[in-house]
């Protein structure tokens, strides 16, 4: 072997062993800080771990938790509330396409209209959700001081009434998600070629019939991504029904799944069953979210069947 040859040899190993190394650093934080911690988990899951104690002294106890989750109505409870606010996703969803569609049609102010709509994603959640409950007061609050004002003379009682707690998380989390899926959604759109609008603009389309056959077909994407990580995002509410109710609300209407786990692994130092309820929950999202994988790609496939025709 010639030097010309060694040399480029050398330079080969060289690049290939700093290549593993900018590699493995993410790699140990995968196994450090995901897959040791939940081996962990399922492992402790099916043990009586007392919080603060060491995993290896926790008493193996079978199913024990998983069958004590199950029978617990609370937990029920929980995972209803938990996919109840879910219903705030296609709500945002829509307002977020619609208020992009408007802020994407190069108006002079638009800009400043995305910053104000953006500005509540990088607010304080404590913040928001103190200005939330003080909105939602019965007596003296924002909104019912304006329904009052419009003659309802008995607006409802949101923060004690059960049938609404859960409207005004579900408010608030719309709210303060909107800006976040506005620039996804406005993103999609400046990335779709102005060639589709042109043709479409040649055979006599309408605005609505365009964005309804040509903007929000290419969009797909972005909403499928947003609908995986807002669903992710929603079953592992905790912070705002535990600022804006106190306890867990009235008739356990603001419970949600995680706060289930919380209060039973830090409060009530179960960690075997707080670790039982992760791992059920993580089951339930991981299947959730892979059937949102399916059925985008089964629709892929339909859409690609009917090109090859």
């Amino acid at each position: 072997m010639n030097s010309k040859s060694a040399k480029k040899m050398s330079f080969r190993v060289s690049d290939n062993i700093w290549g593993y190394a900018f590699v493995l650093i993410p790699f140990i934080g995968l196994i450090v800080f995901v897959l040791i911690p939940f081996c962990m988990s399922v492992y402790a899951s099916f043990t009586a771990w007392p919080l603060g104690q060491r995993i290896a002294s926790a008493k193996w106890v079978g199913l024990k938790n998983y069958i004590s989750m199950f029978t617990n109505p609370l937990f029920w409870k929980s995972l209803g509330n938990t996919f109840f606010y879910m219903i705030g996703i296609p709500i945002g969803l829509v307002l977020s396409v619609i208020y992009a569609a408007l802020m994407n049609r190069g108006a002079k102010y638009e800009k400043v209209f995305r910053v104000l709509y953006y500005t509540p994603v990088i607010t304080s959640v404590v913040a928001v959700s103190f200005i939330f409950q003080r909105m939602f007061m019965s007596d003296g609050g924002t909104i019912n001081t304006f329904l009052m004002s419009l003659g309802i003379k008995n607006p409802p009682n949101w923060m004690s009434h059960p049938g609404y707690t859960k409207w005004v998380i579900i408010i608030m989390a719309v709210w303060k998600g909107l800006g976040s899926s506005i620039i996804m959604y406005i993103a999609g759109m400046q990335g779709i070629s102005s060639t589709y609008y042109e043709a479409a603009k040649i055979d006599g389309a309408g605005w609505f019939y365009t964005f309804r056959k040509i903007t929000l077909p290419l969009l797909m994407p972005v909403t499928f991504y947003l609908l995986v990580t807002g669903i992710i995002g929603g079953a592992q509410m905790y912070v705002e029904p535990r600022l804006i109710f106190t306890g867990n609300g009235p008739a356990n209407s603001t419970f949600t799944t995680v706060i289930h786990l919380y209060d039973n692994t830090f409060r009530n130092s179960k960690a075997g069953y707080g670790s039982a309820v992760a791992i059920v929950l993580g089951i339930i999202v991981f299947l959730v979210t892979a059937l949102q994988f399916y059925i985008n790609g089964r629709g892929d496939r339909v859409e690609k069947a009917k090109e090859n025709r």
